[in-house]
């Protein structure tokens, strides 16, 4: 298990689709006691790689949780290759479910129970689309969102179905184990990477990306990219089918959505800043409580490797975070 990952979490089966278990850990603040708020996590990993435990672990919003009382859960959901992101949507769903049942709160201590109505979701890279599709799709809602260089906040941008250049983490995978990934047709949920900053699943997100077909390939929709390119920008969104819609989000974004923050580069080359600025600007013009925080030339994952040694945050990314967590506990201490 990766070193940021703390002691103290529960494991617990929050769906099981065919056969197979789709996991959260969950994690008590100390002395725990009474009715409490939750945030859930959704890590990254280009829609096909990645699992709860991984490095990305985000030990700033856990030790948060831990000071402010809340529940701290992070979740697994199935990864597209079988899968699709119309399974994810389904798992974001199974899992605030599963949070209001009977079987979680038997999980907890006597003392303790969840706040089904003070549940902030947060999500990273890949893992925001996890959590921008609970704040549509979910019973209850989330109560807050807080986005970290995430995708999901406008699918309809060209970059997700054009051909791109290779990015600033393009070279951490090696794309020869490509039709290998491809031919293993086995259901994964929990890809944790031992001893490296990514698994060799993240060379399906790559290859897509190269070939200008993440989107078509995360959804299970071939030419899909093709579909779109032929339509002129302002009617990309017409050309898209009834059954393909869901998992444009944006399509569906309205003024009951819940409060929420976005933290981006502005130099981030994997997702782009746009995605989190279009959702920004959908928000505010319906009136939502929203904020977006935008680090100055800060890349995808907002760190620094040029540093010398283990990468540090890029410059302004902890105040961001801060701003973020402020941004949350606002919500939640005064509903």
């Amino acid at each position: 298990m990766h070193p940021l990952i703390p002691d103290g979490g529960q494991t617990l089966v929050y769906s099981v689709v065919d056969n197979h278990n789709i996991q959260l850990d969950f994690y008590l603040p100390p002395n725990a006691t009474g009715t409490l708020p939750a945030v859930i996590y959704y890590h990254g990993g280009g829609m096909t790689a990645g699992s709860r435990r991984d490095f990305q672990f985000p030990r700033w919003i856990y030790d948060h949780c831990q000071m402010k009382n809340y529940i701290f859960i992070a979740a697994d959901y199935r990864l597209c290759h079988p899968c699709t992101a119309f399974d994810q949507i389904e798992d974001a769903k199974a899992l605030f479910k599963f949070l209001a049942s009977d079987d979680f709160a038997k999980a907890m201590p006597e003392s303790v129970s969840i706040d089904t109505s003070r549940i902030a979701v947060t999500g990273f890279s890949a893992g925001a689309f996890s959590a921008r599709a609970a704040c549509i799709y979910t019973e209850p809602k989330p109560a807050a969102l807080l986005t970290v260089f995430g995708t999901g906040g406008d699918w309809l941008l060209k970059y997700l179905t054009t051909r791109r250049p290779p990015t600033s983490i393009a070279t951490s995978v090696d794309l020869t184990r490509v039709p290998e990934i491809l031919a293993d047709k086995s259901v994964v949920s929990d890809d944790t990477a031992h001893g490296n900053w990514f698994t060799s699943r993240f060379a399906l997100a790559v290859q897509w990306e190269l070939d200008g077909a993440f989107l078509e390939n995360c959804l299970g929709r071939p030419g899909l990219s093709a579909q779109l390119n032929k339509a002129e920008d302002s009617k990309r969104a017409m050309a898209i089918s009834e059954d393909t819609k869901p998992a444009f989000l944006q399509m569906f974004v309205t003024d009951d959505y819940p409060p929420s923050v976005f933290v981006h580069g502005t130099a981030d080359d994997v997702v782009l800043p746009e995605e989190s600025i279009h959702h920004f600007s959908q928000l505010k013009g319906l009136g939502v409580k929203t904020e977006l925080l935008l680090v100055k030339d800060g890349p995808h994952g907002l760190l620094d490797f040029g540093s010398g040694g283990p990468p540090r945050p890029w410059q302004g990314s902890l105040e961001a975070y801060e701003g973020a967590l402020k941004f949350l506990d606002d919500v939640l201490e005064n509903m």
